[in-house]
């Protein structure tokens, strides 16, 4: 039973998380720069350093030897990102992309707006998102022209085993690694999209990151994001997805202080660690949550009981939440997709709502028992103590 008291923490603990993006101070001097130079859009100078030092970055933790050199574009989103890579892959009307059911409203909106159809499937139990071995279960029962995998919770994907599918099968896969950038390897035979929103660790405001390996397809993507043009004149289809100069001033001071902003939310994770300990019969973090950077922090409840503990986030001045819950099959505006359970075996787009969740095991059951606590930088010992003291209470 539930038996809480007001709590009367600091107001650290009262929202679940809060961006840390560079000061005015850190920013002014790209800014200077911008101003000098009059260029503020169209892949500028700051652009430019941005995605190289990013290059950088993400190419000095690719340890595997054999591995090709990383290429990557800068555009306005993640969500853009994703369009972008789809149509890169051919994927328009007709085709079918399958991407987990628990995930972030942007995925199969970007499928939706190729005008592709999208398909849901289960998650597995274990690392809470599709994984190749579901991905092959669809395949060999129903047609997929590109598979969406997701870095849920920021925790990266296994990039071998999805080249191996995309190998196998020849279906392009784009894994959507909104919250794991610098943590998410590039794999050979696909495409990662990285968010920079204000919310994500690696924050500029807002911004997202297409990444492979192929060149010629990077380049295509950059063109396709500049209305299909080259110097001014249209070869291709496009649209207008350019990240501005003033993002990528802010990227460039984010990336001076990246090594401090991974640090901080490091030392956050283990004090939750430490802490949780004495709920570790009730309350389990992701197995692999320390191969993240983390964003989102999710706890994996014993019992049934993360929405009536989400209910009095108000009452006790913690905020808790319910990142990526429902499931997307049970949101109105997907409500009509298909869907399709962890053996392969799928529900047409009119089944309704009970029989969704009948067949949708896992994510159902992550439904009930997933609770996120909050997780910022701002936080300290005391306040973590706060959040897992709040959860004792309620008889975990």
């Amino acid at each position: 039973m539930l038996n809480l008291k007001a709590n009367n923490s600091v107001s650290a603990v009262s929202k679940h998380l809060i961006p840390d993006l560079p000061s005015v101070d850190e920013v002014l001097p790209y800014l200077r720069r911008i101003d000098e130079m009059r260029w503020y859009s169209n892949f500028g100078p700051l652009v430019c350093e941005f995605e190289e030092r990013l290059k950088s970055l993400l190419s000095g933790r690719d340890t595997r030897s054999q591995a090709g050199q990383i290429h990557l574009t800068t555009l306005v989103s993640c969500h853009h990102a994703l369009e972008v890579g789809l149509h890169l892959f051919g994927i328009d009307s007709g085709k079918a992309v399958l991407i987990p059911a628990l995930t972030h409203s942007s995925c199969p909106l970007a499928v939706l707006h190729t005008g592709a159809d999208v398909v849901l499937a289960d998650v597995d139990p274990i690392s809470w998102t599709l994984t190749p071995q579901i991905a092959r279960a669809t395949v060999e029962h129903t047609h997929v022209d590109a598979v969406i995998p997701v870095a849920i919770y920021g925790v990266p994907l296994p990039t071998a085993e999805w080249d191996q599918f995309k190998l196998e099968t020849g279906i392009p896969v784009i894994i959507d690694a909104a919250t794991a950038i610098d943590a998410q390897s590039v794999p050979e035979q696909g495409l990662v999209a990285y968010s920079l929103h204000a919310t994500k660790p690696f924050g500029i405001g807002e911004g997202g990151v297409l990444v492979g390996r192929d060149p010629e397809l990077i380049a295509r993507g950059r063109q396709f994001s500049n209305f299909g043009t080259i110097n001014r004149v249209s070869y291709t289809d496009g649209t207008n997805a350019k990240m501005s100069e003033f993002h990528a001033a802010v990227g460039l001071a984010q990336l001076s202080r990246w090594p401090e902003v991974k640090q901080r939310r490091s030392h956050l994770l283990q004090l939750y660690i430490q802490h949780l300990e004495e709920l570790a019969e009730s309350a389990a973090l992701h197995p692999a949550i320390q191969t993240a950077v983390v964003c989102s922090l999710m706890l994996l409840l014993s019992e049934p009981i993360a929405e009536a503990i989400h209910g009095l986030s108000s009452k006790v001045g913690i905020g808790f939440h319910r990142t990526y819950l429902p499931p997307l099959y049970h949101h109105p505006y997907f409500e009509r997709s298909r869907v399709v359970d962890s053996h392969g075996m799928m529900l047409g787009a009119h089944a309704d709502a009970a029989k969704k969740k009948a067949h949708m095991l896992c994510c159902e059951k992550l439904t009930e028992r997933l609770l996120g606590v909050p997780f910022h930088p701002f936080m300290d010992e005391t306040d973590v103590a706060s959040v897992v003291n709040t959860l004792r209470a309620t008889g975990l």
